[in-house]
């Protein structure tokens, strides 16, 4: 693809599911995402048990090492661009966060939200994993 890259949660999570971590050097991430996954590992360990606590704490320790390889971005000053973006596009201020971040730093935006791909392609490049890997 050769987009420099956004990875929101669902993203990140699949990277980290398929052990396919290469595609995050050198990109960014939303310093929401980090918590947003670790909620879902919390969710996957401790109401699904899809895995135990001790392999929770393993793919946070890979998260925290990934931290270390991606640029991370704060929506901080872009908050009425984010309220207009939710408006115009029908979606909740969240992921007008990722909109906004990757429309204002030249990024392509990777997400596994069929629904978001949709509307945010009106206003920047998407993409899923399926088709970067």
């Amino acid at each position: 693809m050769g987009d420099v890259l956004l990875f929101d949660a669902s993203s990140l999570l699949l990277l980290l599911k398929l052990r396919k971590l290469k595609p995050l050097n050198n990109n960014y991430i939303h310093w929401l995402t980090i918590y947003e996954v670790v909620n879902a590992i919390w969710k996957e360990a401790f109401l699904i048990g899809s895995i135990n606590a001790e392999e929770a704490r393993k793919i946070v320790d890979v998260l925290r090492d990934i931290i270390d390889v991606v640029n991370v971005l704060s929506p901080h000053s872009h908050e009425h661009e984010i309220l207009e973006t939710a408006g115009k596009l029908g979606i909740t201020a969240y992921d007008a966060s990722y909109v906004v971040l990757a429309k204002d730093n030249g990024l392509a935006l990777v997400t596994e939200d069929a629904e978001l791909r949709d509307k945010a392609r009106k206003m920047i490049k998407v993409t899923s994993i399926s088709e970067i890997l």
